[in-house]
Formats: C-alpha cells, structure tokens, sequence
C-alpha cells in the first residue's frame, strides 16, 4: 500500500479524500481535480464542476482519521496524557504490545525516534501493517511475537502494554528499560489494575499514579454556551510507572 500524498478537503462540507497518485486525476462528487491542480502546488483548486477545495500536504490527524479499525483503538485523550506524562520526544525508543489497529504505536512514532510494536493477534497484526504503509512512516518496527515471551529491544525509554495480562511482562519490562523510563499500562478494569499493581512489588518498576481522563465538549455559538449531552466517559485506566533503580 502506498502513503497517503495530499489531503483533498471539500469546502462546503469538510469532507476529506486522500490521495495516493499525484500523477493522476482525482474523482469526487463534485467533479474531477485534474492531475494538473494536484501537482501544482496551489492550496486552493477547483473542480471541473467549478467546485472550491483545499489540498494539503496530509498532517499526522488527517491521516490517523483513515486508519483501518479492528480491535479497539485507544482514544486521543488518553495517547495525548501518555506523551504529556512521559516526555516522548526525537531521541525516545519505544516499545509497545498489543498493537491492535496501531492508533496508539503510530502516534508515538509521530514523536519518537524509533518504535518496536509486538502484535500476537495474525489480523491484528495483518491490519496493523496495512495502516503503517498508509501513514508511510519509516521508525516503526512491527513484530508478529508474543511478548511475554521476551523482549529483544535495549536501552528503552518507554513501554506501553494495552495487554490483558501485562503483570507478566513486568520482570521482562524492568530489564529492559533504561533507569528513569517509563512503562504504561492501559486497563478496563480495577482488577486488572491491581493485579498489575501488585507485580511491581519487589522490583524497581514504582507505580506513580493510577488516572481515568474523561472528556466532555461543549457546545458555543451566538446564543447556546453548554457541554454537549453526550461525554465520553470511561475508555480505560491508565497506570504510570518509572524504573528507578
């Protein structure tokens, strides 16, 4: 599968297309973007219907919004506090499990330097693949393996597991983190998470903080200031630990 080139965006809807050929024309219900207008650079073209869009060069949003979903992906909300809490940047090598549709791995691999993703599940990780050609990055590494297993990576600055069982991936976890790494755990329920909690005993995995982020939008125009009727409440629990020692 070949990356996402350019970003068609409709003007009077918001509709987005990709593009993958620049060197071909563009079909919408709108009528057709010559290959002309999509390789000329321009962000405003037309449409042979005389119809106005935008075309960008696609950032990160655009093209996680087109993902192929299987399992479950983990929200903005909560990939956007694992950053925040953990300080990824240029320089972070990543390890994450149960990569499912990739939602979380692709948007480290936005930020970090390098990241290896263990998928066990054959079409999860089947679709996983699929979504990293699309996204066309370059620094993530995707293995069909189970990683309780063991872990081949060294020196890691973070790992994230949104596994059922990561309690057995604690031991494999602190060996391979560098002194003041992160690992993450992401949990439905307070079982798990206790569970997990009680595996860091005895080791130099230290739990910091156990966090379920809610998300409520709110609604604003003219006359209307209040919080949209529906919220997005619990998604999961997000457990931070730090290897000190």
């Amino acid at each position: 599968m070949r990356p996402i080139q350019k970003i068609l965006i409709e003007l009077s809807t918001g509709k987005k297309y990709p593009i993958k050929e620049v060197d071909d024309d563009f079909h919408t219900s709108l009528g057709i973007i010559s290959k002309k207008e999509v390789a000329s650079g321009k962000s405003l073209v037309t449409s042979s219907k005389g119809q106005s869009f935008i075309l960008l060069d696609p950032a990160f949003p655009d093209v996680a919004e087109l993902i192929e979903r299987g399992p479950q992906v983990m929200i903005h909300k909560d990939i956007g506090l694992i950053i925040a809490k953990t300080g990824i940047n240029k320089d972070s090598v990543i390890v994450d499990a149960g990569g499912g549709s990739g939602m979380l791995s692709l948007s480290l691999a936005n930020i970090c330097k390098e990241i290896t993703v263990y998928e066990n599940n054959a079409e999860h990780s089947r679709i996983l693949s699929k979504n990293i050609a699309m996204v066309g990055l370059k620094n993530i590494k995707l293995k069909q393996q189970d990683i309780t297993k063991g872990i081949g990576e060294k020196e890691v600055n973070l790992i994230t597991l949104d596994l059922p069982e990561p309690w057995k991936v604690t031991a494999l976890a602190e060996k391979v983190l560098k002194v003041g790494g992160f690992l993450v755990v992401y949990l439905p329920n307070l079982l798990q998470v206790k569970e997990f909690i009680a595996s860091t005993k005895n080791t130099a995995i230290k739990v910091l903080e156990t966090i379920e982020l809610l998300e409520r939008k709110w609604k604003i125009d003219e006359k209307i200031m209040r919080p949209e009727f529906e919220m997005l409440g619990h998604t999961g629990f997000l457990t931070f630990t730090r290897k000190l020692g």
